[in-house]
């Protein structure tokens, strides 16, 4: 899975920003709470080759 994030900092320090998928969804985030909610809704793409997922143990 491949994310990207811009993020940024207010002058009060709270974090804000955008993740974007590798499919081009967007979700608009304003402090850590809601950026790590966003990350653990997200699902993990189908796994690849053996050995490439990263979610695999």
């Amino acid at each position: 899975m491949h994310l990207t994030v811009d993020l940024l900092r207010t002058a009060d320090g709270r974090l804000e920003g955008t993740v974007i998928t590798e499919t081009g969804r967007e979700q608009a985030f304003s402090g850590t709470l809601d950026l790590l909610r966003i990350l653990e809704d997200l699902q993990p793409e189908r796994p690849g080759p053996a050995g490439t997922d990263r979610w695999s143990s």
